[in-house]
């Protein structure tokens, strides 16, 4: 029980870190560069995402989520 103590404490006071704006930026990169390659995959080759689409359409059919 101690040592746990002494690591959230010695958690607390290590001040190093990364800041928000700079996780936010990051993420944000990710996602443009996500968004673009999943816009040329789907220009490149359209009938990918559709037999997708059709192929979970056909699994869920006869589900109600809703009651």
């Amino acid at each position: 029980m101690m040592k746990a103590k002494m690591m959230f404490n010695r958690f607390l006071k290590d001040q190093s870190g990364e800041g928000f704006l700079d996780v936010a930026m990051k993420i944000l990169i990710v996602v443009v560069i996500g968004a673009a390659v999943l816009l040329i995959m789907n220009t490149a080759m359209p009938a990918l995402f559709q037999d997708l689409i059709d192929k979970i359409s056909g699994e869920l059919t006869g589900i109600n989520v809703l009651p």
